[in-house]
Formats: structure tokens, C-alpha cells, sequence
């Protein structure tokens, strides 16, 4: 668990991120989160939305699976007010709510390391 501590603790100092959070791939319960910068209390509704993105990680890997393309890396959507970024690792996903002015680059890149073990 202290491993998953410290992987939300990194994701969550990179600039432009709102909440970092490990969530289980098959149930999309929170596993570990930081607090949600701006945030009133445990009440924002971004925690429960960023919950979803296993789900959502779930839905486009069935689809690269059908389409013969192999597990998903890096999955990003993006909205007019931020993105939601996801990133598969075994048993748990990986999931960031960024602004839209975040490198996404840098991002992407310390979820994947992380994924990997490599954080």
C-alpha cells in the first residue's frame, strides 16, 4: 500500500494535476487518492468521476481487443475544462483529472513509469 501512496503523492506534485488516484480495474473502487486541490471536503463530484475512468479504460480495452490492437497505453479524454488521463497497471488503473493547461506530456510519461515500476 505505501507503494501506491507514494505513486499518487508523485502523480499529484506534477503541475496541472487535480487529483491522482489508483482505482481497481474491475470494480472502479478507490483504492488510494489525494485530496482534490480547491476541493470543499470529500463532496466534489471529480472524485466519483475519476472512479469512472476504469471503467472507461474497460470499455477501450474491449474495443483495441476486438479491433486486434492490442491492450491500451495511455488513455486521454479531453473536455473544454480539463482531461481525464488513464493508464492500465495489472490489477488497478492509474487516473489523473489534469487542467488544460497541464503538460500532458510529462504526464503521460509519469503515469506510464509508474505502470511500469519505474516511479
Amino acid at each position: 500500500m505505501r507503494v501506491l501512496t507514494e505513486i499518487v503523492a508523485t502523480l499529484s506534485h506534477l503541475p496541472g494535476v487535480v487529483v491522482a488516484m489508483v482505482v481497481g480495474a474491475n470494480d472502479g473502487l478507490i483504492v488510494e487518492t489525494t485530496g482534490i486541490k480547491g476541493a470543499n471536503g470529500d463532496q466534489d463530484p471529480r472524485k466519483h468521476t475519476a472512479a469512472l475512468g476504469a471503467y472507461l479504460y474497460a470499455k477501450a480495452t474491449r474495443a483495441a481487443d476486438a479491433a486486434r490492437l492490442g491492450t491500451p497505453a495511455f488513455m486521454r479524454l479531453e473536455a473544454e475544462q480539463g482531461h481525464i488521463c488513464v493508464v492500465g497497471a495489472g490489477e488497478v488503473v492509474l487516473v489523473t483529472i489534469v487542467t488544460p493547461d497541464a503538460n500532458l506530456g510529462r504526464v503521460r510519461l509519469d503515469m506510464m513509469n509508474a505502470a511500469r515500476g519505474d516511479l
